[in-house]
């Protein structure tokens, strides 16, 4: 770790960009300390309850000692386990940042007959998992797709891979993913953007798979412009999934495709 003065600083935004770097190559380090400390207090909180057990009855004061430090060693293995989820949102997140600094300034559409088959292009070439998907054609265009409540909604793409049975069953092993593309030729509305969170959450419930990536594809002509409240529910509002006490949570996204070719993306999402 570099020494140097920590109040001297040349050009703040490559400063930020430079401690958050150096505080990413010590993530696996802490990790390590976190996951050892985690274990000696796992087996400490053993012996302890084992302790308080024959000690209550026999030596009543040091019985309530025991369980004093049985219930500090509890919350200690708490605090442990929100640290460690800090670490994780850390570590993704300064990867997510790490590869929009990276990646290049313009994103041009490649070639395709419509906007979703030009999309589903790019995603092959960008994301490993989602290639893998598609070059074993698990997906669909258009896909009518049931929700929890009954209603069938209809999406311009999608694309999905099936849970384990120990996920659906208990919350285990390998949840899934699963793709969703609504298309627009005019302009989307703040109302539209909410339809598509809310159908998108009402499949999930039913199939019980998390949404990864639900998109906007919005074909945008010269003249359409996204109104301020369209803007505001895009940067303020998730896809929301619950299964078996895990909860995720999903940036609805939008992705436009310019009458250049280019795309713009609100937000970015790596």
């Amino acid at each position: 770790m570099n020494r140097a003065d920590v109040r001297a600083v040349e050009n703040p935004i490559s400063a930020i960009f430079d401690l958050a770097d150096d505080v990413n190559k010590e993530i696996p380090r802490i990790r390590k300390l976190v996951k050892y400390a985690t274990v000696f207090i796992g087996v400490w909180l053993i012996i302890d309850f084992i302790l308080t057990i024959l000690l209550i009855f026999n030596q009543f004061l040091l019985g309530v000692l025991m369980l004093a430090l049985f219930v500090v060693g509890v919350f200690a293995l708490a605090m442990l386990r929100n640290l460690n989820d800090f670490i994780r949102y850390y570590a993704i997140r300064h990867a997510a940042i790490l590869r929009v600094r990276n990646d290049d300034p313009v994103v041009f559409a490649p070639k395709g007959d419509t906007a979703v088959l030009r999309l589903f292009e790019l995603l092959r070439v960008r994301s490993p998992a989602m290639s893998e998907a598609i070059v074993a054609r698990r997906y669909l265009m258009p896909g009518i797709l049931r929700g929890r409540s009954g209603v069938l909604y209809s999406f311009d793409g999608y694309l999905g891979a099936k849970p384990s049975t120990l996920w659906r069953s208990l919350g285990l092993g390998y949840p899934g993913f699963q793709l969703m593309i609504k298309s627009f030729q005019g302009t989307p509305r703040a109302e539209d953007l909410n339809s598509l969170k809310l159908a998108a959450e009402d499949v999930s419930k039913d199939n019980l798979v998390p949404p990864s990536r639900v998109i906007a594809l919005w074909s945008r002509k010269a003249d359409q412009d996204l109104s301020d409240e369209a803007y505001s529910f895009l940067t303020s509002n998730q896809v929301v999934f619950s299964h078996r006490g895990k909860r995720f949570a999903t940036a609805l996204e939008m992705i436009i495709e310019n009458e250049d070719g280019s795309y713009e993306f609100i937000p970015y999402v790596t």
